[in-house]
């Protein structure tokens, strides 16, 4: 944006490919409102918007959570105010599902196909995806023969987001199935692969299965990060063992992974939970021998936070 502002200052006139540009830029960020200013400045300078402009504003809206905005949009598209071209239908279905927006991801999945546009794996993976995390396996199951039918080569975002599904289900032992499949296939399974199906195992109780994945998470696998470790202190702590939760926070700064605030949240929030409240204030207190890096404000944040579960007394 600072380098646009230059261009603006030094006299120099923006085309079609240096507003979108811009825009794609601000859509990272969730810079909505810069982004429609720069779209009011675009027409205002006689400079037509396209399909890539709008793509990017949708973006912008949904990376910022602006779902009403989004959705205003949309409906400007579907109805033809706006061009109903391919790549925003598209990016439909990318930014409804990444809102985890059920209905709105299915109506844009399914315009796309009235119109007879097939779908590629990015689109198709987007469906997989919002259907995994509501563990909707049947309509899962739809995508992923349409994809085999389509002859489309399946991506690892495939596989994560069907190991992902079957770790919430009854049937989550699938997960490490798939995983297996992938490394069979000659895949690289990333981290989010296997922090998957340790969470599968760790939710159900199933430590030693946790810990045997966790021990095939060495070169030339994903080293094993925050995500990973979080779930065995979450585990540790929600079954009342907080010396173990604790000897993995200590193993995981032994590794070089810094612990970041859900770390210390899982175990002091069980204490809570399990109405502990001078271990929970001790366990921060003595955090230090534990975290030697540990700030001073981070400690106070959890203090404060043991506090609101006791708000009769006084911390």
């Amino acid at each position: 944006m600072a380098v646009y502002k230059r261009m603006l200052e030094a006299g120099v006139s923006s085309d079609l490919s240096t507003y979108n540009a811009v825009l794609a830029t601000l859509a990272r960020g969730g810079l909505w409102e810069q982004s429609e200013e720069v779209l009011a400045e675009m027409k205002g300078g006689g400079c037509k918007p396209n399909e890539v402009t709008y793509s990017s504003l949708l973006h912008a809206y949904a990376n910022g959570r602006e779902v009403e905005r989004m959705n205003a949009l949309a409906e400007e598209i579907y109805s033809g105010t706006i061009k109903t071209h391919a790549v925003l239908l598209k990016t439909l279905v990318l930014v409804n599902s990444k809102a985890d927006l059920l209905v709105e991801t299915e109506r844009a999945f399914l315009e796309f196909r009235k119109r007879g546009i097939s779908p590629d794996i990015t689109t198709l993976n987007a469906m997989l995806s919002i259907y995994g995390r509501k563990k909707m396996v049947s309509k899962a199951n739809e995508i992923l023969n349409f994809m085999h039918e389509s002859g489309l080569t399946l991506s690892l975002t495939t596989y994560n987001s069907l190991m992902y599904m079957y770790s919430r289900t009854e049937n989550f032992q699938k997960s490490e199935q798939i995983l297996r499949e992938i490394l069979d296939k000659g895949i690289e399974p990333d981290v989010i692969s296997y922090n998957i199906v340790i969470y599968a195992y760790c939710r159900n109780g199933m430590m030693e299965e946790a810990k045997r994945i966790f021990k095939e998470m060495k070169d030339p696998a994903p080293v094993p990060d925050v995500v990973t470790y979080n779930t065995f202190v979450a585990t540790y702590a929600a079954d009342s063992m907080f010396v173990e939760a604790s000897d993995i926070v200590r193993y995981m700064i032994k590794q070089g992974c810094k612990p970041n605030q859900n770390t210390y949240n899982s175990i002091v929030d069980w204490y809570c939970k399990l109405k502990l409240r001078d271990e929970a204030c001790n366990f921060v207190q003595n955090l230090g021998n534990l975290d030697p890096h540990i700030y001073e404000e981070e400690k106070s944040r959890l203090l404060e936070r043991i506090a609101k579960k006791w708000p009769e007394v006084d911390p």
